[in-house]
């Protein structure tokens, strides 16, 4: 592998895309989470290096990890890994998510009914007041 060079390039480069992306909005929050509160006395020079420094380090971060052999080849295969997955048509999981809301909705009833039952017998039997 060349310095600076792709390893395995071409191969899993949605999950390694994705990988990129998210260290660079963790990057960004580090950097506004700096800028706003736990250096706000600081003058703004030394905010400006510390928050060019944790883009620095989180490119570097970024480029070790899409070029690790194991972490890139772990991506690799994950990605291969969802291709083989069969997804549920959009009908499905509306029908499945409308079911899960109404179970959901079914047990909050019935357990509200079984608590209030229960408050009923306790204070019919004088332990609640």
């Amino acid at each position: 592998m060349a310095a600076f060079g792709i390893y395995k390039k071409g191969q899993g480069k949605f999950v390694r895309l994705g990988t990129v992306v998210g260290i660079g909005l963790l990057v960004l929050l580090g950097i506004q989470w700096v800028d706003h509160s736990i250096v706000y006395p600081w003058p703004s020079y030394a905010k400006a290096i510390l928050s060019l420094v944790l883009a620095v380090l989180g490119g570097l971060l970024a480029y070790w990890a899409v070029n690790n052999r194991r972490f890139a080849d772990f991506m690799i295969l994950t990605e291969s890994e969802m291709r083989k997955v069969a997804w549920p048509a959009a009908r499905t999981v509306v029908n499945a998510t409308k079911l899960v809301i109404m179970m959901v909705l079914g047990l909050a009833l019935m357990l509200w009914v079984v608590d209030g039952g229960f408050v009923w017998l306790f204070k019919y039997i004088h332990v609640l007041s």
